[in-house]
């Protein structure tokens, strides 16, 4: 990853969520939906970016499967440690607020989707137009397994602490945007 990249990462992935926690008032399952919104988003273009690599369609679907099964796993760890956190929490309907919160008069789903959307294809067109395929594109493939990896431990970790030790929200906040910061220097 270089500089910019680096820039643009720690702005939209820890100083935005961090302004909305403090200015918005959205709260650890809001940020967490962002962050999960977009790891979703990387595993339907997966198939796009595996047209990238050289690879047979055996292994193509090996890897894309791989990835959905590590998504899935994430997905559940993620919703193990809200829960711990907060048990009356109502997941669909917290999901539903999240889609039609209101900035400036617009519900954010209205933008937010076909954004998340727009930008994955923009990744994957630039990195086409960088001469990103091949093994190049199965290396950020790789590091992308390695991260799923990291967060499902962080997440992991998150559960048994807060199954003994309640957290406070701003600590869970600070201890995921901490490690999103160090993920990328990482």
């Amino acid at each position: 990853m270089n500089r910019i990249e680096r820039i643009s990462s720690l702005l939209g992935d820890v100083a935005l969520p961090l302004f909305g926690y403090f200015f918005w008032n959205w709260n650890f399952y809001f940020i967490l939906l962002f962050f999960m919104l977009d790891q979703i988003s990387r595993v339907i273009f997966l198939p796009q970016r595996l047209k990238l690599t050289e690879i047979s369609k055996k292994d193509k679907n090996k890897i894309f499967f791989r990835q959905l099964s590590l998504l899935i796993i994430e997905l559940i760890v993620i919703h193990s440690a809200v829960f711990l956190h907060q048990k009356d929490i109502n997941f669909t309907k917290e999901f539903v607020r999240f889609l039609s919160y209101e900035d400036m008069g617009i519900a954010q789903g209205i933008i937010l989707i076909p954004l998340i959307i727009a930008s994955e294809w923009m990744r994957i067109k630039n990195e086409l137009k960088l001469g990103i395929v091949g093994g190049k594109q199965l290396q950020i493939m790789n590091l992308n397994k390695r991260n799923s990896f990291l967060r499902i431990g962080f997440f992991a970790l998150l559960v048994g602490i807060q199954s003994f030790i309640p957290l406070p929200e701003v600590a869970l906040v600070f201890s995921f945007l901490g490690f999103v910061a160090a993920l990328v220097f990482f």
